[in-house]
């Protein structure tokens, strides 16, 4: 099924956004890849070539991720869909546990880098006529759980920020969901335990989780709703996730 829209996926080289992408790639769109692994990129530009524009970037660098975008082909130019799929989590324990660095890693890939992306875009997406930004957050935004203190929060932020966003899009044709993910099986858990496998596993041990394509399902469904309808808010965990916490 062929169609005339570019969405651009950020965190496209692993995980959810990896899965949103090659979905909406096998729909027929075409797909502007954010992410900062070359050879991974490069790989999925081979794979769909043509419809898969790779941009190489930071999203917590500004200024180089405004000069990328100004330097779109024109084929992938006219853009009206936003998936803002990077975040990350850095560090276990308590608060006073955590170092400055992954505070500072985790506020600036999840808040800066979604207020980033959405700043440099939206006028593309409000000019294309069907504008859709779909905002990746977590059930941690709506649970509060030990260790969740400033993932968690940062991932409320991505929530609240795209509610009040969303009063200011209201009669620009741009709709605004977002997505919030129960634990999925990817390399968030691997990023999180710095590259230990067996750590990584562990947190999947008690349930059988969500899988990334299970989320990008859901993205996709919000972005195939008919123009007149906006999807807010899509919570989805895994069937035997506990989500009591005291």
């Amino acid at each position: 099924m062929k169609t005339d829209e570019t969405v651009v996926v950020t965190g496209v080289t692993s995980g959810i956004g990896l899965a949103c992408a090659r979905t909406l790639l096998r729909q027929g769109s075409k797909v502007i890849g954010i992410g900062r692994r070359e050879d991974r990129l490069n790989a999925l530009a081979d794979e769909f070539h043509g419809s898969f524009h790779p941009l190489q970037c930071d999203v917590r660098d500004k200024q180089s991720l405004n000069e990328r975008i100004n330097e779109l082909p024109e084929a992938f130019a006219t853009i009206s869909k936003l998936v803002n799929a990077a975040g990350l989590l850095q560090g276990h324990g308590k608060l006073l546990d955590i170092t400055d660095e992954q505070i500072a890693t985790m506020l600036d890939t999840n808040v800066h880098g979604l207020i980033n992306v959405t700043r440099a875009l939206l006028p593309r997406l409000i000019a294309s006529g069907q504008g859709h930004v779909v905002n990746l957050s977590s059930i941690g935004a709506h649970v509060h759980y030990q260790g969740g203190h400033v993932y968690a929060a940062s991932k409320a932020f991505v929530d609240h920020f795209g509610r009040c966003l969303r009063t200011e899009l209201v009669g620009s044709r741009v709709r605004l969901t977002t997505i919030a993910p129960g634990k999925t099986r990817s390399e968030f858990a691997l990023v999180q335990n710095e590259g230990d496998q067996a750590r990584a596993d562990q947190v999947y041990s008690s349930l059988t989780p969500l899988q990334p394509e299970d989320v990008a399902n859901a993205v996709v469904w919000a972005l195939r709703q008919p123009p007149h309808v906006n999807i807010n808010l899509i919570e989805l965990t895994p069937a035997d996730q506990e989500l009591s916490y005291r």
